[in-house]
């Protein structure tokens, strides 16, 4: 059993982990008022809390967590571990058990492929497909051979087509398995090559075009990972030319090809001899400097990968000792149970947070369950925090919406306690959803956002703007026979649009990373700025990643001000581009920019999800997309505009 609202645990909890900047477990904590803060607000040396405050106190439900913790986890001795075979294709295993391979380092995809299995597939791929090539063209030669002239080597050059053919062939089916695959059938089809050669080459005609044909090879043979043989080989097809080049330019071998330079100058036969050997040398070493580039890229991407396994690796380990934490205490008696809070008997510990406890509850007369929070006795000791809560309770009872969580009593134990009775709930928040699932379905989404919105729209018809909505205080209730449904948690940085005097003063107030650009820059908030943060809610559940994020919360509030985010469907491909441009509105930075209500907003998604956004929002969207492109940065000076689009 947990709660919602753990700011100041669950950041102790990334800083110890060092999550990735950014992520939503754990959630970064809700930046206060001076009073909560302490000196650390008001020297400017940091933005964030220390001391935990209410928005970081138990949340205003408790919530019933049914999942048993997690199985713990065992790992074999040493002497079970296997290690890969030693027949691992290009690599071997050294006596230290080490895996080794030349020229390439054998490294561990994130699918358990190493980059020389990789190399060789790929090489195995290639020579198929030059083999069913070398056998198009032969037998396309051997079909087309009787219209050619009859010349004294037309017989031996079908023979050569034939052969070569069949040697193709062989290539072909060999190397359409990977496992039949290996550097001696590459070998045997050089060799096979450069036999044939001369004899095509001295057929077709020496100084014809016919010569380059040979780039066509080095392409595929050059990018083999036998280095030295196709170097040699290389060398061979070049030396090859040279000789049978020089033995027709000096006439000791009659020039019969099909394209002869009888009639062509010396100096014209003089510059192909040169030429060709020229280009052929060129392009083996285009191709092996292509071979080396891949397989840098590879291994970066190798190594991308490879972190990006370990990051999520630390993330999950994370998540587990995130959920380890949540449920401490959970189950057990506290310094309340059995004492009375109003009309309501306290029982067990159902969740626990840096400054407070939720109890189960329930109701001394009718027995209906509830759930009570109370300030723990550190909390008790600040009067600011005392009058937080209570406004808290005395704010969300004046809610009646199925979407906002019910608050029954607000009131003080027999020792003075201040403590808040309100429904108890089943379910489990956004947050917790997000660190299973990563990112939700656009259905489900836009039920989260018509759902949230109603709760919003009761709020702000009673000039109650929330200004920290965050997944973690967006509660996915399961009650029992009944539909999942979302509601809005923790009130307690809330405040009545148009009051002059308010608890926080002019702080900045929310989350980093959630927060609107005027409460970014200490500007009063109106419902337009609780609009943005549910479009950031939006954005961080499609796309599994939060729209603003930075290594320290300086960083997140500048990007918030002064930067776009990028657009959602380059993350999430098949997003309906509609919704891109709901999200842009949403996430204006001007609130003049954004829609009137969260139900506009909400209605507006759920058309564009279907392909069906109005076309005066969808003209709307594209001019603010081409004013404030995503993915960049903004100047200063519009950055500073928001503050002229305050709340009438």
């Amino acid at each position: 059993m947990a709660f919602s609202g753990r700011g100041t645990t669950e950041g102790a909890l990334a800083r110890a982990t060092e999550l990735p900047p950014g992520t939503d477990a754990p959630p970064a904590s809700s930046i206060e008022d001076p009073v909560a803060l302490g000196p650390k607000l008001l020297d400017h040396t940091s933005l964030t809390s220390e001391e935990p405050t209410l928005a970081e106190t138990p949340s205003m439900a408790g919530v019933r967590r049914t999942t048993p913790p997690p199985p713990r986890v065992s790992l074999p001795p040493p002497s079970r571990i296997s290690l890969p075979p030693a027949s691992v294709r290009t690599g071997r295993i050294s006596a230290t058990g080490r895996i080794s391979a030349s020229p390439s380092i054998l490294r561990p995809t994130t699918a358990g492929y190493t980059m020389a299995e990789a190399l060789h597939t790929e090489e195995a791929a290639r020579a198929s497909a030059f083999g069913r090539v070398i056998v198009i063209l032969c037998a396309f030669g051997v079909v087309s051979l009787p219209l050619a002239p009859d010349t004294i080597i037309r017989l031996p050059f079908s023979v050569a087509l034939v052969a070569m053919g069949s040697v193709g062939a062989w290539v072909w089916w060999r190397g359409r398995d990977e496992a039949r695959y290996t550097h001696r059938v590459l070998r045997i089809f050089v060799v096979a090559c450069l036999l044939m050669m001369p004899m095509t080459i001295y057929y077709l005609g020496v100084f014809s075009p016919a010569p380059l044909l040979v780039t066509l090879a080095f392409g595929v043979f050059g990018m083999s990972d036998d280095r030295r043989f196709m170097y040699g080989a290389a060398g061979g097809a070049i030396s090859l030319y040279l000789v049978l080049a020089i033995l027709v330019g000096t006439g000791v071998l009659p020039d019969v090809g099909l394209f002869r330079a009888t009639d062509a100058a010396p100096n014209a036969r003089l510059f192909m001899t040169l030429y060709v050997p020229s280009v052929l040398a060129i392009a083996a070493w285009q191709t092996r400097t292509s071979r080396i580039a891949a397989i840098e890229a590879m291994k970066r991407s190798v190594e991308a990968s490879r972190l990006a396994a370990q990051r999520e690796a630390q993330l999950d380990e994370a998540h587990l000792i995130l959920e380890r934490a949540l449920r401490a205490g959970a189950g057990l008696d506290g310094r309340h149970t059995g004492a009375i809070a109003g009309a309501y008997c306290l029982a067990e510990v159902i969740g626990r947070g840096a400054m407070g406890e939720v109890y189960a509850a329930a109701h001394v007369e009718t027995g209906e369950r509830a759930a009570v929070k109370l300030l723990s006795a550190a909390g008790l000791e600040n009067p600011a925090l005392v009058e937080r809560f209570l406004r808290e309770g005395e704010i969300s009872q004046r809610l009646e919406s199925p979407h906002v969580v019910s608050v029954f009593a607000v009131g003080a134990t027999d020792d003075g306690a201040p403590f808040i009775a309100m429904e108890l709930l089943e379910g489990k928040d956004l947050a917790h959803h997000l660190r299973q699932e990563k990112q939700i379905d656009l259905a489900r989404v836009t039920e989260l956002l018509e759902q949230v919105a109603r709760g919003l729209s009761a709020a702000h018809a009673a000039s109650i703007v929330h200004r920290d909505l965050k997944p973690q205080n967006l509660f996915l209730s399961q009650a029992d026979g009944g539909a999942p449904t979302w509601k809005i948690l923790d009130f307690g940085v809330s405040k009545l649009q148009g009051s002059k005097g308010t608890l926080t003063q002019a702080a900045v107030v929310g989350t980093p990373g959630y927060m609107s650009p005027e409460q970014a820059q200490g500007i009063e908030a109106d419902v337009r700025s609780d609009l943005f943060s549910l479009g950031a809610v939006a954005y961080r559940a499609l796309t599994g990643r939060p729209p603003f994020s930075g290594t320290d919360t300086p960083q997140i509030l500048f990007e918030i001000v002064y930067k776009t985010p990028a657009r959602a469907s380059d993350i999430v491909p098949n997003l309906p581009r509609d919704v891109d441009l709901v999200l842009a509105l949403a996430l204006a930075k001007k609130p003049a920019d954004r829609f009137p209500s969260a139900e506009a907003f909400a209605s507006a998604f759920t058309l564009a999800s279907r392909g069906k956004l109005p076309s005066a929002l969808r003209e709307k969207g594209r001019a603010l997309v081409a004013k404030y492109p995503w993915g960049k940065a903004i100047t200063e000076r519009e950055g500073r505009d928001t503050r002229t689009n305050r709340a009438p």
